[in-house]
């Protein structure tokens, strides 16, 4: 790890987190209509997101990405930060996270200041509120951010999604967007498993830890690619829709390998 690089780059971060907390607290003060101040929360977090990745020197690679005039609920793999800050510098969204990520000390308050959607992954009895509040942002005209998997993973597969909250997309005309995150490169070097907790944040590593590891890399390039359109017509369908947004994105997933099978690589 270069410690060099996280003294000089953890001082900046603090600076843009302290700057995207100052503007979101502002925008709280002066907007009374809750539906403009999530608007104005999810502008915030789209312009820190692209500072973030500027300063941790990541290359984007988009492909195939949607009309900008057209809402979509995303939902993708999850593997750490940086697809989040990927898609939020893209697009300005509103991200599903849980109610132990908004109970969690410093990083539950972000969360509410980038205007996030919560669900109770412990509690299934509130879900059919969860799914309107969903429903009523995406009818809002805000793009939203579902990660299925229920957690970030390690890179080495993708994890059975969970179906019910894909449901939301039902009745409001808004198309589920499947999208597949593809680390490629980490410090000049094709991606591989000596790299996968650079970029992964999972288990049960602290955020401090997670953060300290990307901001000591040189460089990180990745791939947000994403998929054909998924339109749901009705909550009945949310099994055949969790199948089809799972195949989507794991047909064109590249697995981050075990030792010894570095050649599974894609690059």
């Amino acid at each position: 790890m270069n410690f060099l690089r996280v003294l000089i780059k953890g001082p900046i971060l603090v600076f843009v987190i302290t700057l995207f907390i100052l503007v979101s607290l502002f925008n709280k003060l002066r907007t009374r209509d809750p539906i403009k101040l999530r608007h104005r929360y999810a502008r915030t977090c789209s312009w820190a997101s692209g500072l973030c990745l500027k300063l941790v020197h990541t290359k984007l690679n988009y492909i195939n990405s949607p009309d900008p005039e057209q809402t979509h609920l995303f939902v993708g793999n999850h593997l750490g930060f940086i697809e989040i800050l990927m898609i939020s510098a893209h697009r300005e969204c509103l991200f599903i996270t849980s109610q132990e990520m908004r109970k969690t000390p410093g990083l539950g308050f972000l969360t509410e200041m980038a205007g996030c959607l919560y669900v109770d992954r412990q509690n299934r009895s509130n879900i059919g509120n969860e799914m309107l509040e969903i429903r009523e942002a995406l009818s809002q005209g805000f793009n939203v951010l579902l990660y299925p998997e229920g957690t970030s993973t390690n890179g080495e597969r993708v994890l059975p999604f969970k179906k019910t909250l894909m449901a939301s997309a039902a009745g409001t005309g808004v198309p589920i967007m499947p999208m597949v995150v593809n680390f490629r490169k980490v410090n000049g070097e094709p991606m591989s498993h000596k790299h996968r907790d650079v970029v992964c944040w999972y288990g049960d590593q602290t955020f401090l830890s997670a953060i300290t590891r990307i901001l000591s890399a040189k460089s990180i390039e990745v791939d947000l690619e994403f998929c054909e359109e998924i339109v749901v017509h009705n909550e009945e369908e949310r099994r055949e829709i969790a199948a089809k947004v799972q195949h989507a994105v794991e047909s064109r997933y590249t697995k981050i390998p075990l030792p010894g099978n570095e050649q599974e690589v894609k690059v």
